[in-house]
């Protein structure tokens, strides 16, 4: 005997039905299936809202009522049952009808007349099948559930067990195709009860513990139960086996696959309950058993729950006193409170309950109530309520001989800035319990997931400004990297918001990195960092990082805010890391704060290792002692073009047409850009270092500094020939060759023309490379030289890449 149930999602449409016709026709052909119906999807609130509606002399019920019955008819209409069945179903409405009208003058609802309006839906569609299961040569049989589930004393879900399966037992052996509806049965007088939320699961329940059938089929929309809720985890894959605890675990904390204690009459007899999904029966589905197999996962799911509120009672006069726990609860049970968790402090100084936010106004008032004396004598505070939290349950069966996994899950919550408001465990560790912000339950449900699900991929979410030379190789490289990125490290990077100075374009798309000019071009909204910013915060995603490739002061005034949004910030914008040293140091403090990198690795040497070696050697115990640097891959292109024989305007031309320069060169020439490198390096290595403390000297002239256009410039520096070539002639009489260089040493910094002998290290620089040489307690003789590309838009872009990639491998 095969026990299946059929919920609303499997039931609502004509092509839905034609789904579970087809599986209940491939059953029948070798064993007896009883058929477990609910109402059509939404039906059952439908005729809630009619009930209320009547109650309240609302004339639209009427309106309501005729909805529901021409969604009926209709149904009847396209599975082309005949007209006895749609003239059944008028009469039926016709009743209805008359109990709402009852209700409507009345103004009140009879315990019995719920019973029969709420438990309609189910006596419908379980005779619409009966008659479309018939009309498709299937031998399908009607049953009243009514007559074989029966309560006692009118309490609905309390079961009288012995009546009800001597009933069942008495037809097992007549039974080919039996249809029972769900939901609905009847007392001992044969008046309506119904089973309470998820009724039709306790329907099939029981009749399976009847007839002590091997096995429970539960079907619905999806494919079994979930590692977490596929709404809010993209990532969810079913659980192919759990155990009962572990269902029972996970329904009672939101799983809406099966509802708590429908599970109770199987789990009596030790009857395995199979889910699986009506429209994709093919799929292998969640078994759930006492014994299921030895090998799998120590977690096996989360759960959450939403619309929950803390109440926290506190105070001194708690401490060591006997009965208080008990007053608490006893006083919200009376008033049939439901709590979620309860929380207490060791030292007995305060205690937490967390109740639903429907409940919260009547229990802080009823908790008042109770403490009214000891709250009077200040030996009790006033109950203090946290709103919109949420509870989240990590459920396994395994956990408790597992060491570990409470680290584990706050370990990850904590990388990801994710606060914890409460917490319990169980004594049998089933369930790791905790609560968060409602405005987090997605974030922590997902950084959960990938923690202990998702060993192959760890999805980091990227928000970049700017996307102009540099921003454009770097997705470009991030694109064509992806694959390799998965592959072999287990990083999967995906774009979710592009901005440049005029538009911005944002996307739940995880394909963006496809078409991200076109979609940026075409729907982009114009370009705001503070909406920008609010999208990052409002999306609240782990792994998130905010990538700046801009120039801009206002984008690097809102690190703070990003940051504590517990995002990541890779910058190429030097403003942030060069401005005020307390700017600086706070931005440090606030990252440290949240959890959260900010890195700037190609704030100086574009793609070099120069920030990432000097923290390497700050780690390990050295200390930089000086800097000796040329930190400007441009200039120190021009300086090379112009020792090959090229006019300085003639090698400033060049690297302008090369990229190598700010859109306005005067930003590389007046040296501005190196000292902000120096600032960086010295303060990465431990120095207090300001820009005022720093003696500047342009490359070229003031004069030719105050151009207001590069053609402009370009000519000033033409008239500026002879002092040029007095370089030139001074490198070839000394047998030197003159760098743009940054020093520090015994806290004296200074950027400016230097010249070096053949024996410098910074003799032979070529192209746009840059240098770095550093002296330190253990490189005192020989200094510590970091030598590459310095400009370019890859270099830069790749540097960006390493920051991106050495956050996401943490």
């Amino acid at each position: 005997m095969r026990i299946l149930k059929f919920g609303g999602s499997s039931v609502a449409q004509a092509e839905s039905l034609k789904k579970v016709q087809q599986i209940v026709s491939d059953i029948c052909r070798n064993e007896p299936a009883i058929i477990v119906v609910s109402a059509l999807g939404g039906v059952t609130d439908l005729l809630a809202n009619c009930l209320n509606q009547a109650c309240l002399q609302d004339q639209t019920y009427k309106r309501s009522l005729e909805k529901l019955y021409n969604r009926h008819l209709n149904l009847s209409q396209e599975l082309k049952l005949d007209t006895i069945t749609q003239s059944w179903l008028k009469e039926k409405f016709k009743d209805l009808s008359n109990l709402l009208e009852g209700v409507f003058i009345l103004q009140d609802v009879p315990e019995k007349v719920k019973c029969r309006v709420l438990g309609l839906g189910e006596e419908l569609s379980s005779e619409l099948i009966t008659h479309y299961f018939q009309k498709s040569d299937l031998n399908a049989r009607h049953y009243d559930s009514r007559e074989y589930i029966k309560t006692i004393d009118n309490k609905g879900i309390l079961l009288n067990r012995e009546d009800s399966y001597r009933r069942i037992n008495a037809i097992k052996d007549e039974i080919n195709l039996a249809i029972f509806p769900g939901f609905i049965a009847s007392n001992e007088k044969g008046e309506p009860t119904l089973l309470g939320r998820g009724g039709s699961d306790y329907t099939a329940s029981i009749l399976a513990a009847a007839l002590d059938a091997k096995q429970l089929e539960i079907w619905t929309d999806v494919s079994g139960m979930y590692t977490a809720d596929p709404r809010l985890v993209t990532q969810a894959i079913p659980i192919d086996q759990m155990s009962f605890q572990e269902a029972m675990e996970l329904s009672h904390f939101g799983a809406k696959v099966m509802y708590p204690p429908a599970l109770t009459p199987v789990l009596q007899k030790k009857i395995d309950i199979l889910i699986k999904n009506t429209f994709e029966p093919e799929a292998q589905g969640t078994l759930i058993s006492s014994e299921p197999k030895a090998e799998r996962t120590t977690v096996r799911g989360l759960s959450s729950i939403n619309h929950i509120n803390l109440i926290t009672l506190s105070g001194s006069g708690m401490v060591g006193i006997s009965g208080f726990a008990a007053r608490l609860f006893a006083c919200l049970a009376n008033q049939k409170i439901n709590v979620s968790l309860i929380t207490q402090s060791s030292s007995e100084h305060s205690m937490s309950v967390a109740v639903h936010e429907d409940d919260c106004p009547k229990a802080c008032n009823i908790i008042e109530d109770e403490f009214a004396v000891e709250i009077a004598m200040n030996h009790v505070d006033k109950p203090k309520l946290e709103l919109d939290l949420s509870i989240i349950a990590v459920v396994g069966e395994d956990m408790g001989y597992t060491p570990g996994i409470s680290g584990k899950v706050f370990g990850i919550l904590g990388k990801n800035g994710l606060n914890i408001r409460a917490m319990a465990q169980g004594g049998n560790e089933l369930n790791i319990t905790f609560m968060v912000r409602t405005t987090d339950v997605k974030k922590a449900l997902n950084v959960i997931h990938e923690k202990f699900f998702l060993s192959t991929s760890k999805k980091v979410n990227l928000y970049i400004a700017g996307v102009g030379n540099v921003g454009s190789k770097l997705l470009e490289h991030i694109k064509s990297q992806h694959k390799h990125l998965i592959e072999e490290k287990g990083i999967d990077l995906i774009i979710r918001a592009v901005s440049n100075s005029r538009k911005m374009f944002f996307t739940e798309d995880e394909k963006l990195i496809e078409d991200w000019q076109k979609k940026l071009n075409e729907e982009g909204q114009t370009a705001d960092i503070k909406k920008f910013i609010k999208n990052i915060e409002d999306s609240n995603l782990r792994n998130s990082i905010f990538v700046d490739i801009t120039a801009s002061q206002e984008v690097s005034e809102v690190y703070d805010q990003i940051l504590d949004s517990t995002t990541s910030i890779v910058a190429c914008n030097k403003i942030a890391a060069s401005s005020e040293y307390a700017n600086y140091k706070r931005l440090k403090q606030v990252s440290k704060k949240n959890n959260v990198d900010f890195r700037f690795e190609s704030n100086v040497g574009a793609g070099l290792p120069v920030i990432s070696t000097i923290n390497y050697l700050k780690n390990t115990g050295d200390q930089i002692t000086s800097i000796e640097a040329v930190v400007s891959g441009s200039l120190n292109y021009i300086i090379n073009k112009f020792i090959e024989g090229y006019g300085f305007d003639e090698a400033l031309k060049l690297a302008i047409s090369e990229g190598f320069t700010e859109p306005d060169p005067k930003l590389d020439l007046n040296g501005v850009d190196v000292l902000r490198k120096l600032l960086i390096l010295a303060r990465e290595s431990g120095y207090t270092l300001e820009a005022n403390d720093v003696d500047l000297e342009a490359m070229v002239p003031e004069y030719c500094l105050k151009s207001k256009t590069t053609g402009e410039l370009i000519e000033r520096l033409v008239k500026k020939k002879e002092f040029f070539e007095n370089w030139r002639k001074q490198m070839n009489e000394q047998n030197v060759r003159f760098r743009y260089i940054a020093s520090f040493k015994d806290g004296k910094a200074s950027v400016g023309m230097k010249t070096v002998g053949p024996e410098h290290p910074f003799y032979n620089i070529d192209g746009k490379d840059s240098i770095v040489s550093l002296n330190t307690l253990w490189y005192k003789d020989q200094p510590m030289i970091i030598k590459g590309a310095g400009a370019g838009a890859e270099v830069t872009a790749s540097g960006i890449f390493g920051d991106i990639i050495s956050i996401s491998s943490k």
